[in-house]
């Protein structure tokens, strides 16, 4: 079976794993590294799999001027550990922007922060009402899949 996940980078993010397409998917939050790690491997061990790849958003160099520093260098340090995991584990992946994947998400326009995450986050429940786990922390890992598996 082919397992694909998404995988939304920041601190109080979270990733999708889709087996063997959109129809059967689980929600997991970021929490602990070792936690992140350890499921990874699982993954891959899993006698069903027959192939892995991931989907990781790519963090943008400059988060914006209302942004705190200490925001950014978090963000960065949790993808930086999210690639480095992947890689160790030879897990393929493709890195996409916010910009593409939010594309043709209506609604999103001039929204910031929470506004934002809350909008992002309706459209996840309208994609996948059913899906349990969905939260804040994992709403944008379940569209960056969506996204992908769309696209590919």
């Amino acid at each position: 079976m082919k397992l694909t996940i998404g995988i939304d980078p920041g601190k109080s993010g979270g990733y999708a794993i889709a087996w063997g397409g959109m129809h059967s998917i689980n929600l997991h939050k970021l929490e602990e590294d070792f936690e992140f790690v350890e499921h990874m491997q699982d993954l891959k061990d899993h006698p069903d799999v027959t192939s892995i790849e991931a989907v990781v958003e790519l963090v943008p160099p400059f988060a914006g001027k209302m942004i705190p520093s200490s925001s950014s260098f978090k963000l960065g340090e949790s993808y930086g550990f999210i690639k480095g995991v992947l890689r160790s584990l030879k897990i393929p992946f493709t890195l996409v922007r916010p910009q593409e994947w939010q594309k043709g998400l209506s609604g999103l326009s001039g929204l910031t922060s929470n506004k934002r995450k809350k909008a992002l986050m309706n459209h996840a429940k309208q994609f996948f009402p059913t899906t349990k786990g969905l939260t804040l922390k994992t709403a944008d890992a379940i569209l960056i899949l969506r996204h992908f598996l769309l696209n590919t």
